[in-house]
């Protein structure tokens, strides 16, 4: 066996392939995997733009000779190491698509060089071949042809690269994507192991795979620490670590170590290199060799003073506001925020800042938070815009003012009073953050009018309401259309802050007449609501004189930004190009559920993406499922029919040129896709726990009732059975709370429950977003194999490109015994696998 220290560009360099056996397990990273391999490139690029040289090991690769290797030939078995190799060719892929947009050149420099062996025929071509299961999506990949309709997770791979290099490309910075390319090929640091062909390769592959427990960062720290302590180690154990390390416990510990880290490095600090970060910190303190055990015990001691204000960020008991504020930032779950607080608890301590800069320093980080994200600016940069403001916080000047002045650019998106103001009015708050931000935005708001009622943000009865209903009854579509166009209007304002309050009634609340809402919340403690029913009615008018009244009260809440020169721009794209680039192949979105995401109109969203050069652009199309009339490539020499490529691309027209609307991927799913703060409360939303199960009696008659308007008694019928059956099998069923009422099968897991399906009064709904955060279904293959078993059913297509989001079918099938009984057995079967024992490794 032979080891060594490589790179990408030196493992693929040659006219030579590496072939996946066919035995081997297809590609299966997702998101997760892909999300943490991106980190880590981004963090590497952001090192080669400081100058630093040093890179990252990512793991091994072994390799065995090939059946056809021969000096001229060079072929290599990938034993171990599959993942990480396809992975990033196809990273290289979308790095050549990305550039290839602005100049045709880096294509042929990216495939000759990385990707194909150009004079070789047939599959000798690829300098990497993956199994069977992947080999053609690969192909195409290599190719530039679209993926079609493919089951390989190859696909979306390519889709999260392509997504992530629009966010990270700058058009300020023309080296940005140079630098990611360079890091995927030359700091990405791989073992790579080659051994002999009469070698037992697959117990070297269990050597490398073995399931020993792991050291983490912080163990390793310790046992760093503590080398350099050899008469002293005992005391400084038991004075300074252990009292730390029971006080934190292993998070927080893990949390300490980095957040030290960046005190110190600012944004060079690494969270997946915080070992040897702080192997760098102690080479420097022990440099001279002089009372090396002082100057670590020193070390330790200054870990020990900042674990206390690490406890208290994390645990705030005092009354005081400093501590009220903690509280505030550690329900918004502002973590990125961490370092700036400690460092200002830390001058706090020292005497250099007093606690009425640290509160208004807070008030001004607060604010930050807030206004960004009602502007929908996403959040993707505050690690390293707080990174960067803690260095700025030296004690030399006022705290409060540093951190103003630090986070005012207009290049960071802090509003103005005057967007702000705009903001409040016509965005959909609702799509913005996560449920609980939006209550933690809401509960402040209800404290600025004197109220004395305490909203438990984390308490599940207190829901956020929409007071203009999220569905349009007859009765609530008369009262808009005095004011206009009943659904625009709908459309334009049901999201909007000025609409939504907080109430512990949402399921009796639901989509009843305003006249009834009014007396549920004429009777709440909360002052916001008893002044919504002094309204005679709800229409336009009273809704936007409500969000200009909160407007109001949130800028004196939350104070602005300094004025540094031009405001930022009022409106920022990048969400919206990121969800195109984000589409999986064989899907296409509309111009409205655009402008739900980001909080716009399809009116300003066709217009920017008729004059822009936008990723997948061509995919946006009208409600209906048809290309806009006004749609033009934004090459003006491109001559495609737009058809013929949507066609190719696995979007499946009927004979009217109307795209299957069992392809289209919603506002809630591009949130899921996204992975936005908010997608895990959207994937959660429709089913709310209910522990004492008092009302499901009353849930299911309103849920029953719903789906008999909408889908008519035969179908009734058939669900009901099938609830019947699943309860005689020893299965629960749970009723969501919303107006909207839906019930779902579900079988319990590790960690809660688990809906198989989801039953709405117009679909059947397979929360696949749901199932992939959970054991065994984790496991892409089983979630296609779910799809497949119901696509058996006459009249459900469940589409492949839809496995971490939430298809669906007309609930209507169900009435049909065929349909029925492809389902139940479906949940038979999906019950089984949850229940089934761990597969002997």
């Amino acid at each position: 066996m032979k080891a060594n220290e490589t790179t990408l560009r030196a493992i693929i360099a040659g006219q030579q392939q590496l072939l996946v056996p066919l035995y081997q397990r297809p590609y299966s990273w997702e998101r997760g995997q892909l999300a943490t391999l991106w980190r880590d490139i981004e963090l590497q690029a952001d090192r080669v733009e400081q100058g630093k040289d040093n890179s990252h090991f990512l793991g091994s690769v072994v390799l065995a000779p090939g059946p056809n290797n021969s000096p001229g030939n060079p072929e290599w078995l990938v034993v171990d190491g599959q993942q990480r190799l396809t992975t990033l060719l196809v990273a290289l892929c979308a790095l050549r698509d990305h550039q290839a947009a602005e100049d045709p050149i880096h294509r042929d420099r990216i495939n000759e060089t990385h990707l194909i062996n150009r004079f070789l025929p047939g599959e000798a071509r690829y300098r990497l071949l993956p199994t069977q299961v992947d080999r053609q999506a690969y192909k195409d990949c290599v190719e530039g042809q679209p993926f079609g309709t493919t089951d390989s997770l190859i696909a979306p791979a390519y889709q999260f690269f392509r997504t992530k290099l629009v966010e990270v490309d700058d058009p300020a910075d023309p080296h940005d994507i140079a630098r990611i390319e360079s890091v995927v090929l030359n700091r990405l640091n791989l073992v790579q192991i080659v051994v002999e062909g009469d070698d037992n390769t697959f117990r070297i592959f269990e050597s490398i795979n073995n399931t020993g427990m792991r050291l983490s960062q912080v163990d390793l720290i310790r046992n760093y620490v503590f080398m350099h302590l050899p008469t002293k180690g005992q005391f400084v154990y038991d004075t300074y670590w252990l009292p730390m390390q029971q006080m934190l416990g292993p998070k927080g510990m893990d949390q300490l170590m980095y957040l030290a880290l960046v005190l110190e490095r600012g944004d060079e600090a690494q969270y997946n290199d915080t070992y040897r970060g702080h192997q760098d910190l102690l080479r420097e303190v022990t440099a001279d060799k002089k009372d090396v055990e002082t100057k670590v015990e020193q070390y330790v001691k200054d870990l020990a003073r900042r674990s206390r204000y690490l406890q208290r960020i994390l645990e705030p008991t005092g009354e005081s506001e400093l501590d009220e504020r903690l509280r505030f930032l550690n329900e918004w779950k502002g973590n990125t925020a961490y370092p700036v607080i400690l460092r200002l608890l830390e001058l706090r301590e020292s005497g250099e800042a007093c606690d009425e800069r640290v509160i208004q320093a807070q008030r001004y980080i607060e604010s930050f938070l807030v206004r960004r994200l009602i502007a929908g600016v996403t959040t993707g940069s505050l690690n390293k815009i707080f990174m960067r403001l803690t260095r700025e916080l030296t004690g030399e000047e006022d705290v409060d003012e540093v951190v103003r002045r630090g986070l005012s650019p207009a290049r960071l998106y802090w509003s103005s009073d005057e967007q702000f103001r705009s903001d409040i009015r016509n965005r959909s708050f609702y799509w913005q953050g996560r449920t609980a931000q939006q209550k933690l935005v809401l509960r402040r708001l209800e404290e600025s009018y004197g109220g004395k009622e305490h909203v438990e943000v984390a308490d599940k009865k207190i829901t956020i309401e929409h007071v203009l209903p999220q569905t349009l009854t007859a009765e609530w579509r008369a009262q808009l259309a005095a004011d206009g166009d009943a659904d625009r209007i709908h459309k334009e304002l049901v999201h909007t802050l000025g609409n939504l309050t907080l109430t512990g009634y949402n399921s009796e609340l639901s989509n009843t007449p305003f006249p009834r809402k009014r007396d549920f919340l004429g009777q709440s403690s909360l002052v916001m609501n008893q002044r919504i029913a002094k309204q005679e009615r709800w229409g336009r008018a009273e809704i936007q004189a409500r969000a200009d009244e909160l407007a109001a009260r949130a800028i004196e809440i939350w104070p602005s930004p300094l004025d540094l020169g031009p405001v930022g721009p009022s409106r920022d794209w990048t969400l919206l190009h990121s969800a195109l680039a984000a589409l999986p192949t064989g899907t296409w979105t509309t111009y409205g559920d655009l402008a739900e995401l980001i909080g716009s109109h399809a009116v300003p969203v066709g217009v920017h993406l008729s004059a822009s050069n936008v990723l997948n652009a061509h995919r946006v199309l009208t409600s209906n499922g048809q290309v806009s009339k006004g749609f033009h490539w934004a090459d003006e020499d491109d001559d495609r029919d737009v058809h013929e490529v949507l066609r190719a691309e696995g979007i499946r027209l009927d004979e009217a040129g109307r795209a299957d609307p069992g392809q289209r991927i919603s506002a809630r799913e591009l949130a899921e896709l996204l992975e936005l703060p908010g997608a895990v409360d959207l994937s959660e939303a429709a089913l709310t726990a209910d522990e004492d199960y008092l009302d499901i009696g009353e849930q299911e008659q309103r849920f029953l009732h719903q789906l008999g308007e909408a889908r008519g008694p035969h179908t009734v019928g058939k669900v009901s059975r099938l609830l019947a059956w699943w309860r005689g099998r020893g299965g629960e069923v749970q009723f969501g709370r919303s107006a909207n009422v839906s019930c779902a099968p579900f079988v319990k897991v590790e960690g809660g429950i688990l809906p198989i399906v989801r039953f709405y009064a117009k679909v059947v709904e397979v929360p696949f977003a749901t199932h992939k955060k959970r054991v065994p279904f984790t496991d892409p293959l089983l979630r296609d194999e779910l799809r497949r078993r119901l696509n058996e059913a006459p009249g459900v297509d469940l589409p492949a490109a839809k496995l971490e989001l939430y298809p669906s079918f007309d609930i209507a099938l169900m009435a049909n015994d065929a349909v029925w009984d492809v389902v139940v057995a479906s949940l038979d079967w999906f019950a089984s696998r949850v229940q089934a024992p761990a597969d002997p490794e």
